[in-house]
């Protein structure tokens, strides 16, 4: 049967709460609600939305990592490199990381330029690469020479595409005149700042070093030598913040001529130093997840306003300079080599993982081994999965290919998408399913909602 022709007329589908139980999880199924943007779900089902599979027995791993380099990439090769060097720990993160100590960073970056060259004398080598990045960590933390003779050995084992994206991610007290300077002649052609917020008070409370007029300082001096695409993260919700602030952060990125920025919702892990300041009072309560919605919107609503464009459901561009590309490919699984310790990767829908230990990488960097410690096969629906998370982070998807390509019964998606439509978080243009603002918000949870639904017949 074809399925753009039997589920058009979408509401003649509609057969009630029996389809709605049996198609998809009634947790999938959003809150009757005049308030979708607070109240259409109680919790976010995921932090990334896709798949799962289980990882292969360690007695296996080796053997199948070499075979599973052995396979082509027929859209090009990404590259991630994991630096897991930090000088202090904000509060609300839960990545941990070492200090960046000299000869320590040395003898790291000489395994990743030996992992590099090892990397590209499998077949995959010859691939050409279009998505560098850095990450950590605070990868900025790292002497600029050292990343630069990092660079240097990635450009001379692999083939660099032309416009190949290469991103350093860092925190803007890293960004100095002189080491700017020094990123810059390195090679990247793109900074992922991690901002979070302008506000001093703020951002001192989070255990951030810089004041605003240290940040302004130091964003103004990097986007003066126009040599490489301006991006910065900024957290909504955070203790001490209202709506209105996190506006006011916006207009001062926008006014600062940044290309694009992050907008990442809060998320306050339960033990973690955040979590327990605010309950010991030392902090005042984060915005709620059902007041984190307000923040979505008004920093869309302003950005659109500015004339930026939305590149996926957190990223905005203000420059045709910024493409973030990294950031896509990595959501859909698109293949990539991780690098160093802590660095996961995807390869032909199945990916790894290598623990974080720097000495441990560094030991058996030593034996030339440098073998994932977990390897996980493809989830039988990892195809789908990563064209919905693909389509998804951009608010959209195009329903009915989705379920002629992949043979999904009609029945399984109706009854969602219907709900959905009536809730007002996503409108259907024929075949087309666009998130509304409401629905862009909780667009994990309808990501998931549709891979894990639409999955069942798999």
């Amino acid at each position: 049967m074809n399925n753009i022709q039997a589920i058009k007329p979408l509401k003649t589908f509609w057969p009630g709460p029996a389809l709605a139980g049996g198609a998809a999880p009634a947790e999938f199924m959003a809150r009757a609600t005049d308030r979708p943007l607070a109240e259409a779900f109680d919790r976010k089902f995921t932090i990334h939305a896709g798949s799962d599979s289980t990882p292969l027995a360690d007695r296996e791993t080796s053997a199948a990592f070499a075979s599973l380099l052995a396979r082509p990439a027929p859209q090009g090769l990404g590259i991630y490199i994991h630096l897991p060097f930090c000088r202090n720990q904000c509060l609300y993160c839960g990545f941990a990381g070492r200090r960046p100590d000299g000869e320590l960073c040395a003898a790291y970056i000489e395994a990743l330029v030996e992992e590099s060259r090892q990397m590209s004398r499998r077949p995959t080598g010859g691939e050409p690469v279009r998505v560098i990045y850095l990450g950590g960590g605070t990868p900025s933390a790292v002497e600029p020479e050292l990343l630069a003779r990092l660079m240097a050995a990635l450009r001379a084992n692999f083939d660099l595409a032309n416009d190949c994206e290469m991103t350093l991610e860092g925190r803007l007290h890293d960004f100095t005149p002189e080491r700017a300077a020094g990123f810059l002649a390195a090679g990247f052609n793109r900074f992922s700042i991690g901002v979070q917020s302008f506000d001093t008070q703020v951002r001192r409370s989070l255990g951030r070093v810089s004041d605003r007029a240290t940040v302004v300082k130091l964003l103004s001096n990097l986007i003066s030598h126009q040599k490489a695409a301006i991006v910065i993260d900024l957290i909504y919700g955070l203790p001490g913040q209202s709506p209105d602030d996190f506006v006011a952060d916006l207009q001062t990125a926008v006014g600062l001529g940044l290309d694009g920025l992050d907008t990442y919702q809060l998320n306050v892990f339960p033990g973690a130093p955040l979590d327990r300041r605010i309950r010991e009072g030392r902090l005042p309560p984060a915005a709620a997840l059902n007041e984190q919605g307000e923040y979505y919107r008004r920093a869309g609503e302003w950005l659109l306003g500015q004339r930026w464009r939305q590149l996926s459901l957190s990223h905005f561009a203000g420059t045709f300079r910024e493409r973030n590309l990294y950031n896509p490919w990595a959501k859909r699984r698109g293949d990539c080599l991780g690098l160093g310790a802590g660095a996961g990767g995807f390869w032909a829908g199945w990916s790894y993982y290598r623990q974080p230990q720097v000495e441990r990488y560094l030991k058996r960097a030593e034996q030339g081994d440098f073998t994932p410690d977990l390897l996980t096969p493809p989830a039988p629906n990892h195809r789908l999965a990563g064209l919905v998370v693909e389509q998804m982070e951009q608010g959209y998807l195009n329903y009915l290919k989705l379920m002629d390509d992949f043979g999904v019964e009609p029945g399984l998606l109706t009854a969602l998408l219907a709900n959905w439509r009536d809730q007002g978080l996503i409108e259907l243009d024929g075949e087309w399913l666009n998130m509304t603002v409401s629905g862009r918000f909780w667009g994990v949870n309808l990501t998931q909602a549709v891979i894990e639904t639409a999955s069942r017949h798999i």
